[in-house]
């Protein structure tokens, strides 16, 4: 049920935002939003976005450079929420994206 919940908070998070979103959305901006809230539906870059103002936590997503295997930041989100501990993800291209690293709560980490 969590997933079907962070699916219908990232769709509001669209319409909530939708004079600074509906730009960036192919297509139907109603449709889109409609399609977003099935659990079964991959998000992309624009989730990231909403994901981090649902969560109000930045999120970093990374890629692995081919020629020397490290990983670059590839784009930042919620930035405005704090830098120092953001949810990363690694992007494998072909719209894969996977958790690197969830943030530590500051509770758990003073333990």
């Amino acid at each position: 049920m969590d997933e079907l919940k962070n699916c219908v908070e990232v769709a509001d998070e669209f319409i909530k935002r939708r004079a600074d979103t509906e730009w960036f959305v192919e297509g139907d901006f109603d449709n889109y939003v409609v399609q977003m809230r099935k659990p079964h539906i991959w998000g992309g870059e624009p989730e990231l976005l909403m994901c981090s103002h649902v969560l109000k936590t930045a999120i970093t997503v990374y890629m692995k450079e081919k020629k020397s295997a490290s990983l670059k930041i590839m784009s930042e989100y919620g930035q405005e929420y704090g830098k120092e501990n953001p949810i990363r993800v690694i992007y494998h291209g072909y719209g894969h994206y996977d958790v690197l690293r969830s943030p530590v709560s500051s509770a758990s980490s003073k333990q």
